[in-house]
Parts: structure tokens; C-alpha cells; sequence
């Protein structure tokens, strides 16, 4: 009896968990069911015909930049702030120089610049020691003035008239040479200590080795002119109705900026200089 009761049961949750089962799948199925499509609103159009229509262009402003004018560096110089300068090397007068393109077809109806650089060099002391005569105790330094050529014998405590220049020490020793491609040996090396009264400072002249300043100085002269000029940095040389500053002087390699002033140019004329080739002197082929 007890297992027919339990039979019944198992029976009736069968059927209970059939019919959860299907009321379930019905209503699944009725969701996904489309829904009815409805009215398609219409569209209505004007009774006039499309007319198209353009809209006004907005006013634009054009301005036009002014033609660069000359530059305080030159008449030449006319380039404006991003544009590259292009610089020239005429092999005829042996000068670099800033000039328009157009204008290089013309450099022969130019004004001769009338200034070429001979050369550059390194500016030396204007009291060098040269020398030395005498004994142990007793030795007497050869001096040279480069400002009047003079060359004379002068011991410590000299005063130099007309260089602001004293001899404080002057000593003789023997010391180690070391000569180009041999080996070192030991010579006799006259030392001298001068005292600058212009800077105010000691300088130290040996008689082996010339004693430069650490400035430089440049010879120039006209074309054709054997007879060079020295001129530094800074300087103005008169020349033949012009005048040529000379703004900045270089050693390597050498070179020197020049402005030209001349009554004859309306702007002032600023080139770069390199120096002109030597005469050949050589005897032509027999």
C-alpha cells in the first residue's frame, strides 16, 4: 500500500512538472511573437517647385607685404626674416659677398670694392726678448721694441720709456729643449718678467719664442698695392676717398668683415674678405 501511495506521488509531480514545463514554452513562444506594423506617417510636399540657393561667400581681406628693404649689413643685404641669404665667391676679385640672384649676372658693372686682404696674423707682444749677453750674475737681456724697431740691452729694473713696460727680473738657466725629431738636450734659456703697467699684470718673455697678445691683426691693401696696411679689429682705413671699418678679423681660416663708406654708395657696402692669391714670380718654361 505504501508503495502504491508512492508511485501516485512521483505520478503527480510528473505531471505538475509537465505542465509548469509547457505553460512556461507558451509563454516564451508569445513573446517573440512580431508585433502588428502600424501606420507609415505620410510626407507632404510643398505645392511649389524647389528652388536651390547659395549662400554669400564670406568678404575676405588681402593684404600684401612691402618689398624688404636694404639692411643696415648692406645694399645687398634685402632678405628678409626667413629667408636664406645666398652668398657668392667672385674668383676675379678673390671676395665673398651677399647679393641678390638676380644681380649676379651683374657684378661686372659693380663699383670695385678697392680693398683686398693680404693676410692675417697673430698680434705679438710690443717688447719681445731676443737675447742675452754677459756671465753668471752679470747677464744683460737683448730686447726689441716693436713700436719704434729698436733693439737694446737692458738688465732688471729697467723701465721701457714710451711702453709702460718694467723689467722686474731677468734670469739665465740651463733647461731641458726637446727638439722637433731628435732627442732633448739642455740649453741656456734667457727668462725675463715684465711688468704691464697699462693692465697692471706680469708677463713672462723667453728668448726661444716670440710673445703675442692673443689678439690679431690684418694686413690689407688697395689692388695691385704691394704696400700692405696693418689694421685691427675696429679700426678705419682712408682710402682713396672711402673709408673700410674693419668689423671682425679671423685666423682660421683667415678672413676679415669690411663696411665700406663712400660718398658714391647709397648704403653702405659690408663684405667678407679672404686673401688674395700671390703674384706668381716663378720664370715662365724656356
Amino acid at each position: 500500500m505504501a508503495a502504491l501511495t508512492r508511485e501516485k506521488l512521483l505520478l503527480v509531480a510528473s505531471l505538475a512538472l509537465a505542465a509548469t514545463s509547457a505553460a512556461v514554452f507558451a509563454t516564451l513562444t508569445w513573446r517573440q511573437q512580431p508585433a502588428p506594423e502600424g501606420a507609415t506617417a505620410g510626407t507632404q510636399l510643398p505645392g511649389t517647385a524647389y528652388t536651390s540657393t547659395v549662400a554669400d561667400a564670406p568678404a575676405v581681406q588681402t593684404h600684401l607685404w612691402n618689398a624688404p628693404a636694404a639692411q643696415s649689413r648692406g645694399r645687398d643685404w634685402i632678405y628678409d626674416t626667413f629667408t636664406p641669404p645666398e652668398i657668392f665667391y667672385n674668383p676675379h676679385s678673390r671676395f665673398f659677398t651677399v647679393k641678390p640672384p638676380m644681380a649676379a649676372a651683374d657684378e661686372a658693372a659693380e663699383e670695385p670694392f678697392g680693398l683686398e686682404l693680404v693676410g692675417v696674423r697673430p698680434e705679438p707682444f710690443r717688447l719681445q726678448l731676443i737675447g742675452y749677453v754677459g756671465e753668471e750674475g752679470r747677464w744683460q737681456g737683448t730686447f726689441e721694441n716693436l713700436a719704434s724697431g729698436e733693439v737694446f740691452l737692458a738688465v732688471a729694473g729697467h723701465r721701457v720709456p714710451g711702453l709702460a713696460l718694467s723689467i722686474r727680473s731677468l734670469d739665465v738657466r740651463s733647461v731641458a729643449v726637446v727638439l722637433p725629431d731628435s732627442m732633448t738636450t739642455r740649453q741656456r734659456v734667457a727668462t725675463a718678467v715684465i711688468h704691464d703697467e697699462r693692465t697692471g699684470h706680469d708677463l713672462t718673455l723667453t728668448h726661444r719664442e716670440r710673445h703675442f697678445t692673443g689678439g690679431l691683426s690684418a694686413l690689407v691693401a688697395p689692388p695691385g698695392d704691394a704696400a700692405p696696411h696693418e689694421v685691427r679689429q675696429g679700426e678705419t682705413l682712408t682710402l682713396g676717398g672711402a673709408s673700410y671699418r674693419i668689423e671682425k678679423i679671423q685666423l682660421a681660416p683667415p678672413t676679415i668683415d669690411v663696411t665700406k663708406e663712400a660718398s658714391t654708395l647709397s648704403q653702405p657696402d659690408r663684405r667678407t674678405l679672404a686673401p688674395r692669391e700671390p703674384e706668381d714670380t716663378s720664370l715662365p718654361p724656356s
